[in-house]
C-alpha cells in the first residue's frame, strides 16, 4: 500500500509520507544545527507524521473520516525508540506531539500510555488517534512500512543536559523544548507548503546580507548626515565616539550580555547598528532589533532600510506590498535583519502554540539588540533575564541592553546581572551629553497655570501621564495662542494622524515659528524632535530622562529648560498615573529629592533611583508565572507572561487624512475581516480600554463565514460616525457619548 502525507496539488501529483518526512527531517536538521544537535532535528522531522502510516488516516484524505490525530502516534514511537526511561528525549517526543497542537507536560501520560496499550484510542479531547496503540496490530503494519521506506540516523539525538532543579531546571528546559518544536513546526510547514508551491522555501526567506558593505554603506551614510547637519560639534563628536567605541566593541564581543548606556541624543541607533554588523561579520547569524514602541520601530527602520534593503519588519502594523511574501517572512524570520516589538519577541520566548513559536530556531546564534531597555516590566524581569542568559550561554546569542536609563536588574531579587558594557567614557560620556537645565516645582498647579508658563517661551513641549491630562492643557494652550500654534499628541490619535501632527512640529520648529505642544508618554522615547523649552509631569526617573531628550537635542553650547511639575488631581492620590508600577515610580522619585537635588546626567543618581523601586519597592516577578514555569506549564506560562497586561480593544477610525484607505476597508469588512485586512487598518488603529463605550459606539467586526463556521467576532470595531473623530486635533471623541475610562 502507499500512504500518502496530503492531496493532489495542481499538477495532480499526492505526496507520500515517506517523501514528506525525509524532506522534513532535512530541513529540521538544518534548523536544528544552530542549537547544537542537528540529529535532534533530524529524528523528529522523520517521525512526526509516523501516524499517516493508517489505513484511517489515508480516509481523512478522501473525505471519508475526519478529526483523527495523527501526532501522537509518531511522539510516542519516536520517545520508546530514543529511551522513554530518560526524561532527556523528552521535548523531541513534545514538539513532534503539539506539531499541529500546543506544547504540554501533560502529554507525558499520553505518550505512556500509547506506549503500553493502555489507552481507549482516543486523546484527552475525544479525537480518535490514527493508530490506537503500540499494541495495536495496525501499529505493527505501519512500523513496518515507515521502516522499509526510511533509513534511521545513524547518530542519535543529544539533547541539552540541564543541571538544577525546580524553576531554574524548568525555565531552560521549557525554553530548549520551544526551540526544538519551532524547528519542527517550521520544517513541518516549509515542506508541506514546497508540495504546493516549489519555490515556497525561496520566496520565504530574505536574501543574505553582505555584512562588510552594509558597513562601509552605514559609514556613507554617517559622513552624508554630518556634512548636512546643523549639530553643534561637540554633540556630533559625541556621536562620533559612541559609534566608534560600539563598533570597535563589536569586532571582538563573544556571546553573552551586553549593556550600551549613553545619553539620549547621543546617537545609539547608528551606534548599535555598527555594533551588530561587526557582530555578523564574527559568525552571529542575522541581527533582531527589539524595541517597545511601533513609533520607534517605524523611524529606526526607515533607518535601516536605506542600508539593509533586506531588512524585515515583524510586528502587527504592517501595510506590506507583497503581503503574502511579507506574511511568510514574518511567520519564519528568515532575514539577515529584522526589526520587531518587545511583544512580539519576549512573548514568544513563552509562547505554546505552532504560529507563536515557529520563528523561534532563528533567535539561535544572533544579535540582539533590545532598545529602551527601561521598558521591560519588573514583574517578568527575572524570567525574562535568565531566558535571555540561555540564549547566549547555551545558543550562542549576543544580546546588549540599549537606553540611557540602565535598569540596575541586580537590585531585583532572584536575578543574576553581570552584564559588560559597550560604551566607554562612563560618566563622561554623560557629562559631554548635558544639554538641558532641570528644575523641580511639586506644588500641585492647576493645566492653567502650566500652559500660562509654557507660552512665555517661544516654543515648549508640556508633557502629561494621561491622555484626559494632556487634553485638559491642551484646551488650556489653545485659550492662550493660535489655533494653528498648538498641537495635540496622545493615543487618541491614530498611527497616520500622529506621523502627520508631528510633520506639521517639525516644520514650525525647523522655521523658528511659535509651537506648543501637549503631549502624552507617546512622544517621550525615541522620537526625533527637540523643544527649546520642555515640561514634564512628575513621573518615574526613566520617563523623565527619555522626555529631556526632546529638549535641545542638538547644540551644547547653550541648554534647554526643563521643568518637572505636578498637576493637581482632583480625583485623590490614586490618580494620575497610568498604572500602580508607574506611580511607584514617580513615588521612588520623590524620594531621591529627599535625599538630595537629582542630576539627570548622573549615573550614580539613576542607579540609586532603581535601588529605590527595586529592593525598597520588593518587586518580584508574577507569582503566577513563576508557578507556572515551576510546574513545567508551557500553557500556564503563555497565559502569565504578558509585557501589556490590559487588554483594550482596537477601533479603526474615519481619520481624513486616509479616508480612501478608510473607505476602502469599510466595503471590504461587509465580507469579514481577515489578518491582512487588519494590517492595512492599523494606521486608523486606535487601542481603547472601555469597550462597554465603544460596543455603544462602533461597530463590532466579524470574520467571513467558513464552511464549516459562521462569521464570528474578529475582536475589533469600525467607527463609522466620523463626528466621533476630530481629524484636525484631538482624535478620537468617545467621550462625547460618555467618558473614555483611562
Amino acid at each position: 500500500m502507499i500512504y500518502y502525507a496530503r492531496s493532489e496539488n495542481e499538477f495532480g501529483e499526492k505526496e507520500t509520507v515517506s517523501h514528506h518526512l525525509q524532506r522534513t527531517a532535512a530541513l529540521c536538521r538544518t534548523f536544528c544545527s544552530a542549537l547544537g544537535d542537528e540529529a535532534a532535528g533530524e529524528w523528529m522531522g522523520l517521525f512526526h507524521d509516523f501516524g499517516k502510516y493508517s489505513p484511517l488516516f489515508q480516509r481523512v484524505l478522501t473525505h471519508q473520516e475526519q478529526h483523527i490525530d495523527h501526532a501522537l502516534p509518531g511522539a510516542a514511537l519516536l520517545y520508546g525508540r530514543l529511551g522513554s526511561k530518560s526524561a532527556r528525549f523528552l521535548p523531541l517526543a513534545l514538539a513532534v506531539r503539539a506539531h499541529h497542537d500546543r506544547l504540554s507536560l501533560t502529554s507525558c501520560s499520553e505518550l505512556t500510555a500509547w506506549l503500553t496499550g493502555k489507552t481507549d484510542g482516543k486523546n484527552p479531547q475525544g479525537l480518535r488517534y490514527s493508530i490506537s496503540s503500540a499494541a495495536d496490530d495496525a501499529c505493527k503494519s505501519a512500523c513496518q512500512s515507515f521502516l522499509s521506506e526510511i533509513p534511521l540516523p545513524d547518530r542519535r539525538p543529544c539533547p541539552s543536559a540541564f543541571s538544577g532543579q525546580g524553576y531554574s531546571y524548568f525555565l531552560e528546559w521549557m525554553l530548549y523544548t520551544r526551540l526544538l518544536y519551532s524547528a519542527l513546526t517550521d520544517a513541518d510547514y516549509t515542506a508541506s507548503a514546497e508540495h504546493f508551491q516549489p519555490d515556497y522555501l525561496q520566496q520565504a526567506s530574505a536574501p543574505p546580507l553582505d555584512a562588510a558593505a552594509a558597513m562601509r554603506a552605514l559609514e556613507e551614510y554617517r559622513s552624508r548626515l554630518q556634512a548636512g547637519s546643523s549639530a553643534d560639534p561637540a554633540i556630533t563628536a559625541l556621536r562620533n565616539r559612541l559609534f566608534e567605541s560600539c563598533s570597535e566593541a563589536g569586532k571582538i564581543a563573544s556571546p553573552g550580555i551586553y549593556t550600551l548606556t549613553a545619553p539620549t541624543g547621543a546617537g545609539k541607533t547608528l551606534a548599535m547598528l555598527a555594533f551588530a554588523l561587526q557582530q555578523l561579520l564574527r559568525g552571529r547569524r542575522r541581527i533582531i532589533f527589539v524595541l517597545p514602541f511601533l513609533s520607534i520601530i517605524e523611524q529606526n527602520a526607515a533607518i535601516y532600510r536605506q542600508l539593509i534593503p533586506q531588512l524585515l519588519e515583524s510586528h502587527s502594523q504592517l501595510r506590506p506590498e507583497d503581503e503574502q511574501a511579507a506574511r511568510e517572512l514574518h511567520q519564519r524570520w528568515d532575514a539577515p535583519c529584522i526589526v520587531t516589538t518587545s511583544v512580539q519577541f519576549f512573548e514568544g520566548l513563552f509562547a505554546c502554540s505552532g504560529p507563536d513559536c515557529r520563528r523561534l530556531h532563528q533567535i539561535a546564534e544572533s544579535v540582539i539588540i533590545f532598545d529602551e531597555a527601561q521598558s521591560l516590566p519588573v514583574t517578568l524581569a527575572a524570567a525574562t533575564l535568565r531566558s535571555l542568559q540561555a540564549l547566549s550561554s547555551r545558543w550562542g546569542c549576543t544580546v546588549v541592553f540599549s537606553t540611557a536609563t540602565q535598569p540596575a536588574f541586580d537590585a531585583l531579587p532572584d536575578v543574576e546581572w553581570q552584564p559588560k558594557e559597550l560604551a566607554a567614557g562612563g560618566q563622561a560620556l554623560f557629562e559631554s551629553a548635558r544639554r538641558v537645565n532641570c528644575s523641580w516645582n511639586l506644588q500641585p498647579r492647576l493645566p492653567e497655570e502650566i500652559a500660562a508658563q509654557a507660552v512665555l517661551a517661544p516654543n515648549a513641549c508640556i508633557i502629561l501621564n494621561l491622555r484626559r491630562h494632556a487634553r485638559r492643557v491642551y484646551e488650556a494652550l489653545q485659550a492662550l495662542r493660535p489655533r494653528e500654534e498648538v498641537f495635540l499628541l496622545s493615543t487618541d490619535l491614530c498611527p497616520a494622524h500622529r506621523t502627520a501632527v508631528l510633520s506639521r512640529i517639525r516644520d514650525r520648529l525647523q522655521k523658528g515659528l511659535p509651537c506648543y505642544l501637549a503631549a502624552t508618554q507617546c512622544i517621550e522615547a525615541g522620537v526625533d524632535i527637540s523643544f527649546d523649552t520642555l515640561f514634564r509631569a512628575l513621573a518615574p526617573l526613566e520617563g523623565i530622562i527619555q522626555a529631556a531628550g526632546r529638549c535641545n537635542r542638538h547644540d551644547a553650547r547653550r541648554r534647554g529648560q526643563m521643568q518637572i511639575f505636578l498637576l493637581q488631581e482632583e480625583t485623590g492620590e490614586e490618580a494620575g498615573y497610568p498604572d500602580a508600577f508607574y506611580r511607584q515610580g514617580a513615588n521612588a522619585v520623590r524620594i531621591l529629592l529627599e535625599r538630595h537635588p537629582i542630576d539627570l546626567y548622573s549615573l550614580s543618581h539613576i542607579q540609586e533611583y532603581y535601588t529605590i523601586l527595586y529592593r525598597d519597592g520588593q518587586l518580584h516577578d508574577k507569582p503566577e508565572l513563576t508557578r507556572a514555569i515551576e510546574n513545567g506549564d508551557f500553557e500556564g506560562a503563555h497565559h502569565e507572561y504578558r509585557l501589556i497586561e490590559r487588554a483594550g480593544v482596537p477601533v479603526i477610525v474615519p481619520y481624513n487624512g486616509e479616508q480612501e484607505l478608510y473607505e476602502q476597508l469599510c466595503e471590504e469588512a461587509k465580507s469579514g475581516i481577515t489578518g491582512g485586512w487588519l494590517r492595512r487598518a492599523a494606521p486608523l488603529s486606535i487601542t481603547c480600554y472601555n469597550e462597554r463605550l465603544v460596543r455603544d459606539c462602533c461597530e463590532a467586526l466579524q470574520t467571513p463565514a467558513r464552511r464549516h463556521s459562521p462569521p464570528a467576532f474578529a475582536g475589533c470595531y469600525l467607527l463609522r460616525n466620523p463626528s466621533l473623530y476630530d481629524s484636525r486635533e484631538a482624535g478620537l471623541q468617545l467621550d462625547a457619548m460618555g467618558t473614555l475610562i483611562e
